[in-house]
Protein backbone atom coordinates (compact mmCIF):
# COMPACT_ATOMS: atom_id res chain seq x y z
CA UNK A 1 0.00 0.00 0.00
CA UNK A 2 1.40 3.40 -1.03
CA UNK A 3 2.26 5.87 1.74
CA UNK A 4 -0.24 8.76 1.68
CA UNK A 5 0.94 12.20 0.62
CA UNK A 6 0.85 14.85 3.32
CA UNK A 7 1.80 17.75 1.07
CA UNK A 8 1.84 18.10 -2.70
CA UNK A 9 2.90 21.19 -4.65
CA UNK A 10 2.62 21.45 -8.44
CA UNK A 11 3.87 24.14 -10.86
CA UNK A 12 4.26 26.82 -8.17
CA UNK A 13 5.62 30.11 -9.53
CA UNK A 14 6.71 33.48 -8.14
CA UNK A 15 8.14 36.55 -9.87
CA UNK A 16 9.30 39.92 -8.59
CA UNK A 17 8.90 42.87 -10.98
CA UNK A 18 8.64 40.41 -13.83
CA UNK A 19 11.82 38.55 -12.87
CA UNK A 20 11.07 34.90 -11.96
CA UNK A 21 12.39 33.71 -8.60
CA UNK A 22 10.54 30.40 -8.94
CA UNK A 23 9.46 29.10 -12.37
CA UNK A 24 8.17 25.63 -11.54
CA UNK A 25 8.20 24.45 -7.94
CA UNK A 26 7.12 20.85 -7.34
CA UNK A 27 7.33 18.51 -4.37
CA UNK A 28 5.46 15.48 -3.01
CA UNK A 29 5.95 14.80 0.71
CA UNK A 30 5.03 11.37 2.10
CA UNK A 31 3.83 10.87 5.66
CA UNK A 32 6.60 9.60 7.92
CA UNK A 33 9.40 10.53 5.52
CA UNK A 34 12.28 13.00 5.30
CA UNK A 35 12.37 14.73 1.90
CA UNK A 36 15.62 16.47 0.89
CA UNK A 37 15.13 19.62 -1.19
CA UNK A 38 18.39 20.12 -3.10
CA UNK A 39 19.72 22.96 -5.21
CA UNK A 40 22.43 25.59 -5.39
CA UNK A 41 22.13 29.23 -4.43
CA UNK A 42 19.41 30.88 -6.53
CA UNK A 43 17.70 27.57 -7.30
CA UNK A 44 14.43 28.83 -5.80
CA UNK A 45 14.39 26.66 -2.67
CA UNK A 46 13.89 29.45 -0.13
CA UNK A 47 11.20 31.13 -2.24
CA UNK A 48 9.38 27.82 -2.57
CA UNK A 49 9.56 27.13 1.17
CA UNK A 50 8.40 30.64 2.06
CA UNK A 51 5.35 30.07 -0.16
CA UNK A 52 4.59 26.78 1.59
CA UNK A 53 4.79 28.60 4.94
CA UNK A 54 2.61 31.56 3.90
CA UNK A 55 5.46 34.07 4.16
CA UNK A 56 5.25 34.74 0.40
CA UNK A 57 2.21 34.51 -1.86
CA UNK A 58 2.53 32.40 -5.01
CA UNK A 59 1.58 33.72 -8.45
CA UNK A 60 0.36 30.37 -9.78
CA UNK A 61 0.30 26.67 -9.02
CA UNK A 62 -1.47 24.39 -6.56
CA UNK A 63 -0.64 23.23 -3.04
CA UNK A 64 -2.53 20.35 -1.43
CA UNK A 65 -2.34 19.53 2.29
CA UNK A 66 -3.84 16.13 3.13
CA UNK A 67 -5.47 16.21 -0.31
CA UNK A 68 -7.17 19.58 0.22
CA UNK A 69 -6.17 22.80 -1.63
CA UNK A 70 -4.61 25.41 0.67
CA UNK A 71 -3.64 29.07 0.31
CA UNK A 72 -1.90 30.53 3.35
CA UNK A 73 -1.93 34.32 3.59
CA UNK A 74 0.40 34.40 6.62
CA UNK A 75 2.63 32.03 8.62
CA UNK A 76 0.03 31.81 11.39
CA UNK A 77 -2.36 30.12 8.95
CA UNK A 78 0.30 27.53 8.06
CA UNK A 79 1.03 26.87 11.74
CA UNK A 80 -2.67 26.43 12.46
CA UNK A 81 -2.82 23.89 9.61
CA UNK A 82 0.10 21.92 11.07
CA UNK A 83 3.11 23.26 9.15
CA UNK A 84 6.14 24.55 11.10
CA UNK A 85 9.42 25.92 9.76
CA UNK A 86 13.00 26.45 10.88
CA UNK A 87 14.31 29.34 8.75
CA UNK A 88 17.87 30.21 7.75
CA UNK A 89 17.62 33.61 9.41
CA UNK A 90 17.80 33.54 13.21
CA UNK A 91 15.30 36.01 14.67
CA UNK A 92 15.54 35.78 18.47
CA UNK A 93 14.13 38.41 20.81
CA UNK A 94 17.43 39.13 22.58
CA UNK A 95 16.31 40.29 26.03
CA UNK A 96 13.70 37.59 26.53
CA UNK A 97 14.59 34.18 27.92
CA UNK A 98 14.87 30.93 25.99
CA UNK A 99 11.51 29.80 27.38
CA UNK A 100 9.81 33.10 26.49
CA UNK A 101 11.17 32.93 22.93
CA UNK A 102 10.00 29.36 22.38
CA UNK A 103 6.45 29.86 23.68
CA UNK A 104 5.88 33.50 22.63
CA UNK A 105 2.13 34.04 22.22
CA UNK A 106 1.40 30.55 23.58
CA UNK A 107 2.48 30.99 27.21
CA UNK A 108 0.67 28.99 29.92
CA UNK A 109 -1.41 31.36 32.04
CA UNK A 110 -3.00 31.46 35.45
CA UNK A 111 -6.49 32.87 35.86
CA UNK A 112 -6.53 33.34 32.10
CA UNK A 113 -4.22 36.36 32.08
CA UNK A 114 -1.05 36.00 34.18
CA UNK A 115 1.86 34.14 32.58
CA UNK A 116 2.72 31.07 34.65
CA UNK A 117 6.52 31.38 34.59
CA UNK A 118 7.07 28.21 36.59
CA UNK A 119 5.03 26.12 34.15
CA UNK A 120 6.61 27.93 31.20
CA UNK A 121 10.11 26.98 32.35
CA UNK A 122 9.01 23.43 33.20
CA UNK A 123 7.63 22.89 29.68
CA UNK A 124 10.77 24.34 28.15
CA UNK A 125 13.10 22.14 30.19
CA UNK A 126 11.03 19.07 29.27
CA UNK A 127 11.23 20.00 25.56
CA UNK A 128 14.97 20.69 25.66
CA UNK A 129 15.60 17.47 27.59
CA UNK A 130 13.57 15.47 25.06
CA UNK A 131 15.62 16.96 22.22
CA UNK A 132 18.85 16.52 24.25
CA UNK A 133 19.76 20.20 23.76
CA UNK A 134 22.14 21.62 26.38
CA UNK A 135 20.56 25.07 26.76
CA UNK A 136 19.32 26.79 29.94
CA UNK A 137 15.59 27.55 29.69
CA UNK A 138 15.95 30.70 31.83
CA UNK A 139 18.95 32.19 30.01
CA UNK A 140 18.40 35.48 28.11
CA UNK A 141 18.87 34.98 24.37
CA UNK A 142 21.50 37.71 24.03
CA UNK A 143 23.86 35.67 26.23
CA UNK A 144 23.73 32.61 23.95
CA UNK A 145 26.13 31.70 21.17
CA UNK A 146 24.90 31.51 17.58
CA UNK A 147 24.90 27.70 17.82
CA UNK A 148 22.75 27.79 20.96
CA UNK A 149 20.33 30.24 19.32
CA UNK A 150 20.03 27.81 16.41
CA UNK A 151 19.13 25.03 18.86
CA UNK A 152 16.46 27.25 20.44
CA UNK A 153 14.96 27.94 17.00
CA UNK A 154 14.85 24.20 16.34
CA UNK A 155 13.20 23.58 19.72
CA UNK A 156 10.65 26.30 18.97
CA UNK A 157 9.65 24.56 15.74
CA UNK A 158 9.40 21.20 17.53
CA UNK A 159 7.16 22.76 20.20
CA UNK A 160 4.36 23.03 17.65
CA UNK A 161 2.17 19.95 17.12
CA UNK A 162 2.92 19.80 13.40
CA UNK A 163 2.36 17.23 10.69
CA UNK A 164 4.80 18.94 8.29
CA UNK A 165 8.18 20.30 9.41
CA UNK A 166 10.25 22.47 7.06
CA UNK A 167 13.95 22.72 7.92
CA UNK A 168 15.98 25.26 5.95
CA UNK A 169 19.69 24.73 6.73
CA UNK A 170 19.07 23.75 10.39
CA UNK A 171 22.68 22.64 11.00
CA UNK A 172 24.42 25.69 9.51
CA UNK A 173 25.51 27.01 12.92
CA UNK A 174 25.84 23.85 15.00
CA UNK A 175 28.52 21.19 15.32
CA UNK A 176 28.53 17.53 14.32
CA UNK A 177 27.48 16.30 17.78
CA UNK A 178 24.46 18.62 17.89
CA UNK A 179 23.60 17.69 14.29
CA UNK A 180 23.46 14.00 15.20
CA UNK A 181 21.18 14.81 18.15
CA UNK A 182 18.93 16.76 15.75
CA UNK A 183 18.84 13.79 13.35
CA UNK A 184 17.62 11.57 16.19
CA UNK A 185 14.81 14.05 16.89
CA UNK A 186 13.92 14.15 13.18
CA UNK A 187 13.69 10.36 13.06
CA UNK A 188 11.41 10.34 16.11
CA UNK A 189 9.19 12.96 14.47
CA UNK A 190 9.01 10.96 11.23
CA UNK A 191 8.22 7.78 13.19
CA UNK A 192 5.12 9.56 14.53
CA UNK A 193 3.91 10.07 10.94
CA UNK A 194 5.07 13.63 10.30
CA UNK A 195 6.71 14.64 7.03
CA UNK A 196 9.95 16.65 7.03
CA UNK A 197 11.27 18.82 4.20
CA UNK A 198 15.02 19.14 4.77
CA UNK A 199 17.37 21.61 3.06
CA UNK A 200 21.14 21.44 3.45
CA UNK A 201 24.21 22.14 1.34
CA UNK A 202 25.99 19.36 3.25
CA UNK A 203 25.32 16.41 0.96
CA UNK A 204 26.67 13.96 3.54
CA UNK A 205 23.76 14.95 5.81
CA UNK A 206 21.21 14.17 3.12
CA UNK A 207 22.59 10.66 2.72
CA UNK A 208 22.20 10.12 6.47
CA UNK A 209 18.73 11.51 7.03
CA UNK A 210 16.68 11.68 3.80
CA UNK A 211 14.32 9.09 2.34
CA UNK A 212 13.34 11.03 -0.81
CA UNK A 213 14.79 13.95 -2.74
CA UNK A 214 13.81 16.70 -5.16
CA UNK A 215 16.25 18.88 -7.10
CA UNK A 216 15.64 22.51 -8.10
CA UNK A 217 17.88 24.41 -10.52
CA UNK A 218 17.50 27.95 -11.87
CA UNK A 219 14.12 28.31 -10.18
CA UNK A 220 12.61 25.11 -11.56
CA UNK A 221 12.04 21.48 -10.61
CA UNK A 222 14.55 19.08 -12.20
CA UNK A 223 13.84 15.62 -10.78
CA UNK A 224 12.81 13.66 -7.71
CA UNK A 225 13.15 10.10 -6.42
CA UNK A 226 14.35 7.88 -3.60
CA UNK A 227 17.72 8.67 -2.02
CA UNK A 228 18.55 4.96 -1.90
CA UNK A 229 18.45 4.83 -5.71
CA UNK A 230 21.11 7.49 -6.40
CA UNK A 231 24.66 8.32 -5.39
CA UNK A 232 26.36 11.59 -4.49
CA UNK A 233 27.63 12.15 -8.05
CA UNK A 234 24.08 11.91 -9.43
CA UNK A 235 22.90 14.47 -6.89
CA UNK A 236 25.72 16.87 -7.74
CA UNK A 237 25.03 16.56 -11.49
CA UNK A 238 21.39 17.38 -10.91
CA UNK A 239 22.22 20.41 -8.77
CA UNK A 240 24.85 21.99 -11.07
CA UNK A 241 23.57 20.67 -14.41
CA UNK A 242 26.89 19.19 -15.53
CA UNK A 243 29.76 16.94 -14.53
CA UNK A 244 32.23 18.57 -12.16
CA UNK A 245 35.94 18.41 -12.90
CA UNK A 246 37.80 16.43 -10.26
CA UNK A 247 40.42 18.34 -8.31
CA UNK A 248 42.84 16.21 -6.34
CA UNK A 249 43.66 17.85 -3.03
CA UNK A 250 45.73 15.92 -0.54
CA UNK A 251 44.42 16.46 2.97
CA UNK A 252 46.93 16.32 5.80
CA UNK A 253 49.96 16.90 3.58
CA UNK A 254 53.19 18.09 5.18
CA UNK A 255 53.90 21.78 4.67
CA UNK A 256 57.57 22.78 4.61
CA UNK A 257 56.99 26.53 4.32
CA UNK A 258 57.99 29.00 7.01
CA UNK A 259 55.69 29.66 9.95
CA UNK A 260 53.63 32.84 9.52
CA UNK A 261 51.48 32.73 12.67
CA UNK A 262 52.57 31.39 16.04
CA UNK A 263 50.33 31.23 19.11
CA UNK A 264 51.90 30.21 22.42
CA UNK A 265 49.94 29.44 25.60
CA UNK A 266 47.04 31.76 24.84
CA UNK A 267 44.46 31.73 27.66
CA UNK A 268 41.39 33.68 28.69
CA UNK A 269 39.80 32.87 32.02
CA UNK A 270 36.54 30.93 31.74
CA UNK A 271 36.74 30.63 27.93
CA UNK A 272 39.87 28.74 26.82
CA UNK A 273 43.21 27.74 28.29
CA UNK A 274 46.78 27.24 27.05
CA UNK A 275 46.17 27.21 23.28
CA UNK A 276 49.30 26.87 21.15
CA UNK A 277 49.49 26.45 17.38
CA UNK A 278 51.70 27.19 14.37
CA UNK A 279 50.36 28.08 10.92
CA UNK A 280 52.67 27.97 7.89
CA UNK A 281 52.42 29.83 4.60
CA UNK A 282 50.09 27.96 2.21
CA UNK A 283 48.64 25.81 5.00
CA UNK A 284 45.00 25.39 6.03
CA UNK A 285 44.72 24.70 9.76
CA UNK A 286 41.45 23.23 11.01
CA UNK A 287 40.22 23.96 14.53
CA UNK A 288 37.81 21.38 15.95
CA UNK A 289 35.73 21.21 19.10
CA UNK A 290 32.22 20.71 20.44
CA UNK A 291 29.79 23.57 20.94
CA UNK A 292 30.97 25.59 23.94
CA UNK A 293 34.55 24.33 23.72
CA UNK A 294 35.94 27.83 23.17
CA UNK A 295 36.65 27.81 19.42
CA UNK A 296 34.89 31.10 18.64
CA UNK A 297 36.19 32.74 21.82
CA UNK A 298 39.75 31.79 20.84
CA UNK A 299 39.39 33.26 17.34
CA UNK A 300 37.80 36.45 18.70
CA UNK A 301 40.73 36.84 21.07
CA UNK A 302 43.24 36.12 18.31
CA UNK A 303 41.64 38.89 16.24
CA UNK A 304 41.79 41.34 19.13
CA UNK A 305 38.12 41.55 20.06
CA UNK A 306 38.97 40.38 23.59
CA UNK A 307 42.15 40.48 25.65
CA UNK A 308 43.90 37.27 26.76
CA UNK A 309 45.00 36.71 30.33
CA UNK A 310 48.15 34.88 29.27
CA UNK A 311 50.10 33.88 26.19
CA UNK A 312 51.54 35.52 23.10
CA UNK A 313 50.83 35.81 19.37
CA UNK A 314 53.52 36.29 16.73
CA UNK A 315 52.82 37.17 13.09
CA UNK A 316 55.63 37.02 10.53
CA UNK A 317 58.12 36.91 13.39
CA UNK A 318 56.80 40.07 15.06
CA UNK A 319 54.61 40.29 18.19
CA UNK A 320 50.95 40.90 17.36
CA UNK A 321 49.28 43.39 19.74
CA UNK A 322 46.50 41.76 21.75
CA UNK A 323 43.09 43.32 22.36
CA UNK A 324 43.51 45.75 19.44
CA UNK A 325 41.47 44.89 16.30
CA UNK A 326 42.79 47.96 14.48
CA UNK A 327 46.37 46.77 14.89
CA UNK A 328 45.38 43.24 13.89
CA UNK A 329 43.75 44.49 10.68
CA UNK A 330 46.78 46.62 9.83
CA UNK A 331 48.97 43.56 10.33
CA UNK A 332 46.94 41.73 7.66
CA UNK A 333 44.65 39.52 9.74
CA UNK A 334 40.95 39.19 8.86
CA UNK A 335 38.06 37.52 10.68
CA UNK A 336 34.85 36.12 9.20
CA UNK A 337 32.62 36.18 12.27
CA UNK A 338 30.16 33.37 13.06
CA UNK A 339 27.29 35.88 13.38
CA UNK A 340 27.35 37.91 10.16
CA UNK A 341 24.19 39.87 11.01
CA UNK A 342 25.12 40.90 14.56
CA UNK A 343 28.86 41.45 14.33
CA UNK A 344 29.93 41.05 10.71
CA UNK A 345 27.86 43.51 8.68
CA UNK A 346 26.51 47.05 8.97
CA UNK A 347 23.01 46.22 7.74
CA UNK A 348 22.04 49.87 7.20
CA UNK A 349 25.06 50.41 4.94
CA UNK A 350 25.54 49.55 1.28
CA UNK A 351 27.39 46.53 -0.09
CA UNK A 352 30.18 48.88 -1.19
CA UNK A 353 30.58 50.49 2.23
CA UNK A 354 30.60 47.11 3.98
CA UNK A 355 33.27 45.69 1.67
CA UNK A 356 35.46 48.78 2.09
CA UNK A 357 34.88 49.22 5.82
CA UNK A 358 38.16 47.75 7.07
CA UNK A 359 40.24 49.17 4.21
CA UNK A 360 38.84 52.67 3.73
CA UNK A 361 42.15 54.35 4.67
CA UNK A 362 43.81 52.64 1.70
CA UNK A 363 41.15 53.64 -0.84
Amino acid sequence: MATPLLLQAEHVTKAYAGIPALRDGRLSLRAGSVHALCGGNGAGKSTFLSILMGITQRDAGTILLNGEPVQFSRPGDALAAGIAMITQELEPIPFMTVAENIWLGREPRRAGCIVDSKELNRRTRALLDELEFDVDATSPMHLLSVAQIQLVEIAKAFSHDCSVMIMDEPTSAIGEREAQILFKAIRRLAARGAGIIYVSHRLSELAQIADDYSIFRDGAFVESGRMADIDRAHLVRGIVGQELARIDHKVGRECAAECCLKVEGLSRNGEFEDISLHVRHGEILGIYGLMGSGRSEFLNCLYGLTTPDAGSVTLQGKPLPVGMPKATIRAGVSLVTEDRKDSGLVLSGSILSNIALSAYRRL
